[in-house]
């Protein structure tokens, strides 16, 4: 086999084992969601006090993100996933403990703040990784991907709990369970080979891949200042935080929702949440694969998919929320609603990446995944605010969400006016590099 087909299959594998990185870290983040009601039980706490405790680690987690970022700029991006597993398989195994033990709940708090450490790092490390495991056309459907991927694991993060609730297992042994498979896939990455930084890039692919040079430029602290100036990157911070609040709020709170104002039981409201969540998957796998398309025919294509797509998400989401509960319409409409609202994500992941440089991804990936947080960390906190001012009516705070993508939609026509001029410097940028090679 010659070594251009052992590093694309090096790199097929690589991208699987990111792939399932991606889809443990997004089981973590939704861990919880199911066992709202049991965890406030257990504690004698509101679902605000809930909702601030995740919304404050969260918040927590968004600071840790930026040395993960800076760090996959600099080292190996494999071995930085790998410590990042291990501290959350710990922390879950820890949790176990703290229940079963009946331990105060400020222990509990601590050890979501070591767990978010570790959920830090899995995001930005893994984005900067999967683009150099695959070509620059096919860059979309593989972050669709990792779309589905967070999903998925958002999925099973859900699902297994409330199986747990539904078998009448502890809330320790469920924390129990979580942790062995996390510890399990830990150990996995080990087999798991590093792919080579800047392989993947047009202007570099004749010089940096299987038995050829090592790209060598790396993040350097005086380039910081320049990343965060940068005016596509500013515009991918505010598309970061209109695109991420209403998904999570939505997320976070639908089965709470169901629960409280619809009065289903955790198993069945988990079931209907996995029926309507059909949409995230296929919009992630759909959407990133129309960008690649869009892209194809003019280097403007992927911006203006999203612009599409940002347009519908609110109006399925307001229909839903807005017409009176009956699963046979309501189902449907939230398939929709799930669909576009993630739609734009694979464009908006690649775009950020493609405007920076190799040695950048990380360090950007990080502040994405920053601000990203920050909204999770906000979606924490205000809907059962806003539910609490609609007595308990947590449709009401779903749609005052959806306002959230009418400026998403404009930041994206911002990106589109520049996006050529950004994808022009990186890659003249590159080829200037690759002068490099020659001496």
């Amino acid at each position: 086999m010659s070594p251009e087909a052992n590093a694309q299959k090096s790199d097929t594998r690589g991208l699987l084992m990111l792939l399932w990185s991606i889809i443990m870290a997004g089981a973590q983040v939704s861990f919880e969601i199911p066992l709202v009601v049991k965890i406030t039980e257990f504690y004698k706490i509101t679902d605000a006090d809930f909702g601030l405790l995740l919304g404050l680690t969260t918040f927590f987690m968004a600071a840790a993100t930026a040395p993960w970022g800076y760090a996959a700029d600099k080292y190996q991006r494999i071995k930085l996933i790998l410590i990042s597993q291990a501290i959350i398989a710990a922390s879950l195994v820890l949790a176990g403990v703290c229940f079963e033990l009946r331990l105060p709940y400020a222990v509990f708090f601590a050890l979501k703040l070591l767990c978010g450490i570790g959920m830090a790092g899995i995001g930005p490390v893994a984005t900067s990784a999967v683009i150099d495991t695959v070509p620059l056309v096919k860059r979309g459907a593989a972050f669709g991907w990792v779309g589905v991927a967070w999903v998925m694991g958002g999925a099973f993060g859900m699902l297994l709990p409330a199986a747990c609730m539904s078998l009448h297992l502890s809330l320790g042994v469920t924390f129990f369970i979580g942790g062995i498979i996390g510890t399990a896939f830990t150990f996995a990455l080990f087999f798991v080979k590093e792919p080579k930084r800047g392989a993947q890039d047009e202007a570099l692919k004749d010089f940096v891949g299987a038995d050829k040079a090592e790209y060598g430029h790396r993040i350097r602290l005086s380039d910081l200042k320049a990343l965060l100036k940068k005016p596509a990157n500013i515009l991918l911070v505010f598309a970061m935080l209109f695109f991420q609040f209403p998904q999570q709020a939505i997320t976070l709170w639908f089965i709470t929702f169901l629960m409280r104002n619809h009065g289903l039981k955790e198993f069945i409201a988990t079931q209907l949440m996995f029926l309507t969540f059909l949409g995230m998957p296929i919009g992630n796998a759909f959407g990133g694969a129309w960008t690649d398309r869009a892209f194809k025919k003019k280097r403007t294509g992927r911006t203006r998919v999203m612009i599409v797509m940002a347009i519908f998400a609110p109006l399925f989401l307001i229909a839903a929320m807005a017409l009176p509960f009956n699963w046979l319409v309501f189902a449907p409409l939230m398939i929709l609603t799930n669909f576009f609202i993630v739609a734009s994500g694979p464009g908006l992941t690649t775009v950020s990446l493609e405007v920076n440089l190799p040695e950048h991804r990380g360090t950007i990936s990080a502040i994405l995944a920053l601000f990203s947080n920050i909204a999770r960390a906000l979606a924490w906190y205000f809907p059962p605010l806003i539910a609490a001012a609609f007595a308990g009516r947590y449709d009401r705070a779903f749609m005052l969400t959806a306002v959230f993508s009418f400026p998403l939609v404009a930041v994206y026509i911002l990106m589109t006016l520049r996006i050529e001029k950004d994808l022009d410097f990186v890659n003249n940028t590159l080829k200037d590099r690759t002068k490099e090679f020659n001496h």
